[in-house]
């Protein structure tokens, strides 16, 4: 049976708290109402999507995460504002742009995809722009155009790629980590300053 499976960025519990304590809020006032909101164990940041994945081709997708984050720095990033994709009714969280080194996230989305391309040819990936964001809802029904109050501002200095696997554990949807890959290059990308938060 073919897995389906996503590199991404494991958020750290201090984001994951805090971001459930204001979705939470959120509901409560009604400001968003939505018919599947995401478990904050859930949360995290998609780098590339790979859908389904022959079991027999698992290593190779190991070695493409491997290579891309062996070319990798650890890299800032930074919260910011909510915000919705309209035509799928995805309510989510975004990333500073001024405090975020988006510029890295970007190159990493870039090498992963190259290196699952070239690993993986008969993966076909999704062909659209990059736009990180944490997924927090999904099927919305409702959601307020005034501004909401983002959850206070929370930093991290990210150092791994993660390979995730979409599945059900006890009928629940789960993404459970299967392989983690160190960033390795040392120079690739000044880390801002600042204490993680």
């Amino acid at each position: 049976m073919k897995r389906r499976l996503f590199f991404g960025l494991e958020l750290p519990d201090a984001w994951k708290d805090e971001i459930a304590k204001r979705c939470e809020s959120i509901r409560q006032q009604g400001q968003v109402v939505a018919r599947n909101w995401s478990r904050k164990d859930l949360y995290h940041l998609t780098v590339l999507f790979l859908g389904a994945v022959d079991p027999a081709d698992l290593e190779r997708a190991f070695l493409a995460g491997e290579r891309a984050a062996g070319a990798q720095a650890p890299f800032r990033l930074t919260t910011g504002s909510f915000g919705r994709f309209q035509q799928s009714r995805v309510f989510w969280l975004g990333l500073d742009e001024a405090e975020s080194d988006l510029a890295e996230l970007t190159a990493l989305h870039r090498r992963v995809r190259a290196a699952i391309e070239e690993a993986l040819p008969s993966v076909r990936v999704e062909n659209r722009p990059y736009r990180p964001h944490i997924t927090l809802a999904r099927e919305l029904r409702q959601f307020a155009e005034p501004e909401f109050v983002a959850p206070r501002t929370l930093s991290h200095v990210f150092t791994e790629l993660c390979l995730f696997e979409s599945t059900r554990d006890g009928g629940q949807l789960a993404y459970p980590v299967i392989r983690r890959f160190p960033f390795s290059c040392a120079s690739a990308t000044h880390t801002p300053e600042g204490p993680a938060r």
